[in-house]
């Protein structure tokens, strides 16, 4: 199987679906879902009669969604629900800010020693280091540049139509639209992972973009854009992983350390000893607990240990869609947020869960994941901004 980024390079406005809030405005969200991709190809394959490669052709590729990023970035993920910027100064170092800081790992060691026996002489409260300002949580999305990270943003436009009359074929009177939609800029791109089985059905759906465009309203001057692949900058699995638990060890250490010196925790490790891994959601995530009930918590089952998340950050959202290919609306279901952070103990050691998480990596969790559901990443990078303990 083959896996490459995606680079998608915008040359008109993009709109790629949101919530509508008026049956008149159309709104869009700030990144190209790879399910607007899937549907582009789709469409491709209907416009040249070969409906019959629909399903053979798509169930053997996947798309993941695309992110806002400046050309020059090596990857864009979506911030995590578990990051933190000051008030006052929001931002990246790299942007005049005091610096974007995640707070997963200090949390989630911070309730592990607890369910230990710890008692610590503070409550867990993170303050700017610079300032001493609150900390808030941002929401968006970051690119990683040759100068650090940074964070991702478009700048939306609004253009306002005339609606037609669906029985005279000229203008309605009194029936204006308006739709919002992402402006292309230079140096703004879009990236994203696929993974496909062969070659030309990457080429497949280049064509597919450069002659339908990305997104809706493609005959009215939107979703204009170029398609290209390049390599993945995003560090190996191996390399998060070890990190991830790394800068774990470290703040164990610093929390017990302060436990300690107001008494108590003798007995509790100086290490843990289980192998810890975080699942970030690149999209939203439909799950299920073992009743078959709607949960925004999954659980994992990996070479017969059932994991169940032992810290997890999400809020819920609803999922749904529209399909091009069948002209009928998605079955809307609750899901767990985009940026959504799960940690998870395994007793296994990093090397035999590795090929374990790469498959997790590749097929996503939860339902419906052949429709972009479920993408997530393993050990998201920003977590190894830690502010200190």
């Amino acid at each position: 199987m083959g896996k490459v980024v995606l680079e998608l390079i915008p040359e008109s406005p993009l709109r790629v679906g949101g919530v509508r809030p008026k049956e008149n405005f159309l709104s869009t969200v700030g990144y190209i879902p790879g399910s607007v991709l899937r549907g582009t190809l789709a469409e491709w394959f209907r416009v040249q009669d070969r409906e019959g490669d629909i399903v053979p052709v798509v169930s053997e590729m996947r798309f993941g969604n695309l992110f806002p990023a400046p050309r020059e970035a090596h990857y864009a993920l979506p911030l995590p629900l578990t990051a933190l910027e000051c008030k006052l100064h929001g931002g990246f170092r790299t942007e005049g800010g005091h610096g974007i800081r995640d707070s997963l790992l200090v949390a989630c060691v911070y309730e592990e020693l607890e369910r230990l026996g710890a008692r610590f002489p503070v409550p867990l409260l993170f303050r700017c280091r610079e300032c001493g300002g609150r900390m808030e949580r941002v929401r968006g999305f970051c690119a990683h540049t040759p100068s650090g990270w940074r964070k991702a943003e478009v700048s939306l436009g609004l253009k306002t139509g005339v609606a037609l009359s669906r029985f005279r074929r000229v203008a309605q009177e009194k029936a204006l639209y308006r739709v919002m939609g992402i402006r292309p800029k230079d140096g703004l791109v879009f990236l994203g992972r696929l993974s496909f089985q062969r070659e030309e059905q990457l080429r497949e759906l280049e064509v597919a973009v450069e002659h339908l465009g990305v997104g809706a309203l493609t005959t009215r001057g939107f979703g204009k854009a170029r398609l290209s692949a390049r390599s993945d900058a995003l560090p190996s699995l191996s390399e998060r992983l070890r990190n991830f638990n790394e800068r774990l060890r470290t703040v164990w250490r610093d929390l017990l350390h302060l436990c300690r010196q107001a008494g108590g925790a003798e007995a509790i490790p100086e290490s843990p000893h289980h192998t810890y891994f975080s699942l970030d959601l690149l999209s939203p995530g439909i799950f299920t607990d073992a009743s078959g009930l709607p949960s925004l918590v999954p659980v994992l089952e990996l070479a017969g240990e059932s994991l169940s998340p032992v810290f997890w950050a999400t809020h819920q959202v609803h999922a749904g869609g529209w399909s091009t290919a069948w002209g009928l609306p998605k079955p809307t279901a609750l899901a767990a947020a985009q940026g959504s952070a799960y940690v998870f103990k395994s007793s296994l050691g990093e090397k035999e869960l590795l090929p374990l998480l790469e498959a997790l990596e590749s097929g996503g969790i939860g339902e419906r994941t052949d429709e972009g559901f479920g993408e997530v990443v393993v050990c998201h990078p920003l977590h190894q901004e830690v502010m200190p303990v």
